[in-house]
């Protein structure tokens, strides 16, 4: 742990230049500039009395936050599962006009830059005031469940609401160019959205809405040259002695490439083979001297420009067992992903009744989607699609059109509520103005509730089912009911109940794709409040019986059953010191015959210090299964340097440890500092 800490304490130079860059600099340096310009804005003191009058109000006032963060992170045993190190910065101001235009910004800079495919970093204004807003930059803009929701957009909006009058409309891009496989691969995607209506969101409205999508198929140039090494390309092992195979892939070249190996990181490269045909893999005896830092190198004979190396270092030793690392790229396909186009237009609503006693919503959407827009254009005589698109679309051979609609009706009183919904989504149904979608399923849900005293009660029930226009071998449906009861007993007694049946199965005729299942979950939580100035404040008791069964004919009616039981206490040791632990046990047996234990321990602590001015906390849990044991630390203290200041910093240490043969031990380290700013 100590060569661990050592590590990160390197690294932090590392974050700070990456974060505080030349970018960041402008920026940090413009918004302090703001700041503390004669026209910002200062909390007044609360003695003071702050009644804005007309004389007082000012041109423009200035509010918000700064809040930069940096962490380290660093794991030996296992491949890392997140960066080495990663800071981010977020600059949140909003600029206030005669106190009547509000206009947000939100600028966001990360280090990851584009590492999770689609830039992090952002950059959004968006005013706002009293009948209307406006977006600039990138933005978020909901308008329905089955249309627009979810997505990032790099671009314009603007949201207009005067009177029951409503207009939105936005226009930008959803995603860039990144050339890749199926995984990973997109083309660069623009889309444009509008919005007309009457009424408002918490009251009766009525919407009419368009979405277009579109990918730009130029974005991505498929004859690019490249190279990209695919083995080994981060995580693997290679045994001195051995032949093990380097394996590539190659777009748009001819000729001979190089392959050359580093075994101190990349800073120095010897050649293994000079004139290597570019067939895609290349048998190599492995020779030493053993490292943990080698890299891989394939560059052009033709045009040395055009290279690659291993994402990540690779092990060079002798006695290991061979091993492929978790960074392959063995299935990357330049065609896997393809250019799409989408056409939606949707009507949403909502009616209320009775002061909102009863409430009637619904929402009913038709989509055109298109796969792929290099395949052949279609007439619209020879599709299902309907004319009035033909001005708007072009259908080709990978183009389908489907609908979706959903609709629900709530009774809302004081002590009673009750609400029925109807929703599905067609198979070919698909809209690129959302994050994600499920389509094919058909769900019908109720829910009721009632209240009384000190008492409630809570039933839910619902059906899921696909297959909606039969072109699959059989249809999957799912049922589940639930049961809540909830009771404060006495003033110090709070009891609580939870039952949940689950039954899920298909019509398949055959062995192997039959699902039979069900599962049946009861659980129950009490807790007792002792004394607020008390050694022991409260105690909890949780218990949780699930029991599942797996009828499928391959797997011969397995049942599974797990019993979870959990004790917690809640203590209070002075005004600046509490404490809390708990102690739990998870017992499951697998076809009545295969019975595991697990014991988890935890115990924290929480200190306030300094006048309250630090607040510092330590968590320890431990978790114990058979062969393996897992301990998490957890230590995080946060100072605050003044009213507006604050400064924070969370340590975590996980360590793994197992005496299985195919499991290796891990330790983990994530150091993290945050410092926030307010004004």
């Amino acid at each position: 742990m100590l060569q661990n800490m050592s590590r990160i304490k390197i690294k932090w130079e590392r974050v700070l230049i990456q974060l505080f860059g030349l970018k960041g600099k402008i920026i940090i340096i413009l918004f302090v500039l703001i700041m503390i310009s004669p026209f910002s804005y200062s909390q007044t003191d609360g003695n003071v009395d702050s009644t804005v009058t007309e004389s007082s109000i000012h041109p423009l006032k200035i509010s918000g936050s700064i809040n930069a963060y940096g962490e380290l992170y660093s794991i030996s045993g296992i491949a890392a599962r997140r960066p080495s190190s990663t800071g981010r910065l977020l600059i949140r101001p909003t600029f206030t006009l005669f106190n009547t235009i509000s206009i947000p910004v939100e600028i966001i800079l990360s280090t990851e830059g584009s590492s999770a495919r689609q830039n992090i970093n952002q950059f959004g204004i968006n005013p706002v005031w009293g009948w209307g807003g406006a977006h600039l930059g990138d933005f978020s803009e909901n308008y329905s469940e089955f249309t627009l929701n979810g997505l990032t957009i790099r671009g314009a909006g603007i949201d207009l609401h005067p009177g029951i009058f409503r207009f939105s409309t936005v226009a930008g891009f959803t995603q860039q160019a990144v050339n890749g496989g199926a995984q990973n691969g997109s083309y660069k995607r623009f889309l444009i959205a509008s919005k007309i209506g009457l009424g408002k969101d918490n009251d009766s409205h009525f919407d009419l809405i368009f979405l277009k999508s579109k990918d730009d198929i130029s974005s991505i140039n498929n004859n690019q040259k490249s190279i990209t090494v695919l083995t080994p390309n981060g995580d693997d092992q290679l045994p001195i002695g051995t032949i093990q195979t380097i394996r590539w892939s190659s777009s748009g070249l001819t000729g001979d490439v190089k392959i050359e190996l580093s075994r101190d990181g990349g800073a120095t490269f010897q050649a293994i083979s000079n004139n290597q045909p570019s067939s895609g893999f290349m048998d190599w005896n492995v020779t030493g001297p053993g490292t943990f830092q080698a890299i891989i190198k394939i560059t052009s004979n033709n045009d040395s420009t055009i290279s690659d190396v291993s994402d990540y270092p690779f092990t060079i030793a002798s006695g290991v067992p061979a091993k492929i690392g978790n960074r392959y790229n063995g299935n990357l396909n330049q065609n896997a992903f393809t250019p799409q186009e989408n056409l939606v237009i949707g009507t949403a609503g909502k009616l209320n009744l009775a002061d909102n006693r009863l409430v009637f919503d619904f929402e009913a959407s038709g989509s055109i989607y298109t796969r792929d827009l290099r395949s052949a254009e279609l007439s619209l005589d020879s599709t299902n699609i309907p004319g009035i698109f033909s001005s708007l679309y072009k259908p080709r051979t990978s183009s389908n059109y489907d609908y979706a609609f959903n609709t629900g009706i709530s009774l809302n009183l004081t002590q009673f509520n009750f609400k029925l919904g109807y929703k599905q989504i067609g198979p070919g149904y698909n809209s690129l103005g959302l994050s994600y979608l499920q389509n094919d399923q058909r769900i019908i849900t109720a829910f009721t509730s009632y209240r009384f005293s000190r008492n409630s009660i809570t039933l839910n029930w619902n059906r899921f089912s696909d297959n909606l226009i039969d072109q699959k071998s059989f249809t999957t449906s799912r049922n589940q009911f639930g049961l809540n009861l909830n009771s404060a007993l006495t003033s110090k007694w709070n009891a609580n109940l939870m039952l949940s049946i689950l039954s899920m199965g298909n019509d398949s005729g055959n062995d192997t794709t039959k699902v039979d299942f069900s599962s049946f979950v009861i659980s129950t939580n009490q807790v007792f409040m002792i004394s607020p100035q008390s050694l022991l404040q409260n105690v909890s008791f949780n218990y949780t019986f699930q029991r599942s069964s797996n009828n499928s004919v391959l797997l011969n009616s397995t049942i599974t059953k797990v019993h979870t039981l959990n004790v917690g206490v809640t203590l209070y040791f002075s005004k600046n010191l509490t404490g809390s632990s708990s102690v739990g046990l998870v017992s499951s047996t697998f076809a009545d015959t295969v019975t595991n234990s697990t014991k988890i321990i935890s115990l924290g602590i929480q200190n306030n210090a300094l006048k309250n001015k630090l607040h510092s906390t330590v968590s320890i849990s431990t978790s114990f299964l058979e062969n393996n044991s897992v301990i998490r630390t957890i230590i995080s203290s946060s100072y605050s340097l003044s009213q507006v200041d604050n400064l924070s910093l969370s340590i975590s240490y996980n360590a793994f440890r197992t005496s299985e043969v195919n499991r290796t031990n891990f330790n983990e380290i994530i150091a993290g500092l945050n410092f926030s700013h307010s004004f």
